[in-house]
């Protein structure tokens, strides 16, 4: 069996898609306890939708090349409240010791992003939580974890959280 020069690769690779909602962290979690083996890699994925970031409340109107000022501003407080949700999702996988690292990534929509990222890891799994949405929204917007399903070229783990009545 031929051997990389810097070190053999063991275990899978995980994508596990995370937004800090109660269903993603569920997700992790669930992944965690029941199909974590302790030579995987995980890469936690938090996708930024910049589309979000342009049509944010912080807009008072449509933007206009003469706001260039107030565009800097929105993107350096978004590109900070990034960075710590990528520090707290870090904690996230110390504190479920978990070997692996957190990445963003930007994408028109949340699955193009993890999708994407999968393919450049050569990942054996997809793992997400599910919102919850309802049948119209679902219908509507669609659900990114529809949207795994139907895209990924790996498998896809789509764990159910199950809200306490």
């Amino acid at each position: 069996m031929a051997e990389s020069s810097d070190k053999t690769k063991t275990g899978k690779t995980v994508v596990i898609g995370i937004d800090g909602s109660e269903n993603s962290l569920f997700a992790i979690e669930w992944y965690a306890s029941h199909v974590h083996r302790h030579d995987d890699h995980v890469i936690l994925v938090y996708c930024v939708e910049m589309s979000e970031v342009l049509t944010s409340s912080d807009w008072y109107h449509s933007p206009n090349p003469g706001d260039v000022d107030a565009f800097k501003t929105i993107l350096d407080h978004e590109v900070k409240k990034v960075q710590s949700r990528l520090e707290e999702f870090g904690e996230l996988l110390k504190r479920l010791k978990l070997n692996g690292v957190v990445k963003s990534a930007q994408a028109p929509k949340p699955g193009e992003g993890i999708i994407r990222v999968a393919k450049e890891e050569d990942a054996s799994l997809i793992v997400t939580g599910t919102r919850g949405l309802g049948k119209i929204r679902r219908t509507l917007l669609g659900s990114v974890s529809d949207y795994l399903v139907h895209h990924s070229t790996v498998p896809v783990l789509v764990c159910r959280f199950k809200e306490k009545k």
